[in-house]
């Protein structure tokens, strides 16, 4: 999360962002147990078909459902009073439903996190994007596959859904609000010169650019081929340090030497779906708890106590390690809506008995 200067105008998110900083130095630049943010998929239903979808929206999985109003609140306050500091607003798409959108925004009051949305930006109009300002929304994030806009419809799966996107991202960028160009790295693409060229479409526009890597889940379940491996990861760090707007989630955001690793993120950054369950991330689909039945505390307490996700690791377990996709992630017709139980699938070993 990088510090801008809206942030100013979010006293009660400077007090967590200090905690988050002061916690980094004294853990060894090491997450640990910190509690960093929510990322809530309030409903899935979405207007494109991706072909790597990993909430299996183009399936019809759980574009009915969505998180009651007021759970909602009762999340956002807990949230707050633990020191999240974070939280990601995503689904299927958030703007499909502007009205029940706003709804959500003034239950999870913004001015308290870093919030934003991720969006495909079909919607995104200047008038959208106004009033998302006006509610604290700090970020919006599109996704954007290729700078071919064949390949990227392609891949969305409707025509004019590259132009949409791209033209989403200045309008976010002219309100005021914090541009993020998302791009999903695997092996198929980690050295191409579409990378590239992405990369420097973000730089020259001065937009941030968030790298997810790609991950076997979902849609993409057994693409196991498609992670990369140790030669792309190196390649990552070396962009890393060449383009200073580059980010992933297991960086270390206060770095200035744009090297540091705070390790992979699972239950740091718990994903809740429209139907409460809590996975580890949104990409391992692996259920820690359930908003109806247990408080966030005790979900992540719960969470933590599972070595994979307690220990340090400079991997991202759903995208790089290899060794826990296999194991843990790659469980046939595991997804958002039906994720495997962890005490289901770590044994006893793997559970640490104590805080």
């Amino acid at each position: 999360m990088p510090i801008h200067s809206r942030l100013l105008n979010k006293p009660r998110l400077l007090i967590k962002l200090k905690a988050f900083y002061d916690h980094l130095k004294k853990n060894d630049g090491k997450i640990g147990t910190f509690r960093r943010g929510i990322e809530m998929n309030y409903n899935n239903a979405c207007n494109l078909r991706c072909k790597y979808c990993f909430t299996n929206s183009p399936k019809g999985e759980g574009v009915k459902e969505f998180l009651p109003i007021k759970k909602i609140k009762e999340i956002a306050d807990e949230a707050d009073e633990l020191g999240y500091l974070e939280w990601d607003l995503q689904g299927g798409e958030l703007l499909l439903w502007p009205d029940k959108l706003f709804d959500v925004l003034e239950a999870i009051r913004p001015e308290r996190f870093y919030l934003y949305l991720t969006t495909n930006g079909w919607n995104l109009n200047r008038r959208m994007a106004k009033k998302l300002a006006k509610y604290h929304v700090g970020r919006i994030s599109v996704s954007i596959d290729s700078m071919d806009p064949n390949v990227h419809d392609d891949l969305r799966g409707r025509k004019d859904s590259w132009r949409r996107a791209m033209e989403a991202l200045k309008i976010v960028q002219e309100v005021g609000i914090d541009p993020y160009l998302n791009i999903t790295v695997g092996h198929y693409n980690a050295k191409s010169e579409d990378l590239r060229m992405l990369l420097d479409y973000s730089k020259k526009n001065k937009y941030k650019t968030l790298i997810n890597v790609a991950c076997p889940s979902g849609m993409w379940n057994k693409v196991h081929d498609e992670v990369c491996d140790k030669k792309d990861r190196e390649h990552i760090k070396k962009l890393r340090k060449e383009y200073k707007n580059l980010n992933r989630n297991l960086w270390n955001p206060f770095d200035k030497n744009y090297e540091k690793i705070i390790g992979c993120t699972t239950v740091n950054r718990m994903y809740i779906t429209p139907t409460g369950d809590v996975l580890a991330c949104p990409y391992v689909h692996i259920k820690i708890g359930n908003v109806f039945k247990q408080s966030l505390k005790e979900i992540s307490d719960y969470g933590f106590r599972i070595k994979h996700f307690r220990n340090h690791s400079d991997l991202c377990l759903a995208g790089e390690d290899l060794n826990f996709i296999k194991k843990f992630n790659s469980t046939k017709g595991a997804s958002i809506f039906k994720p495997v139980e962890a005490k289901k699938i770590f044994p006893k070993d793997d559970f640490i008995n104590k805080q």
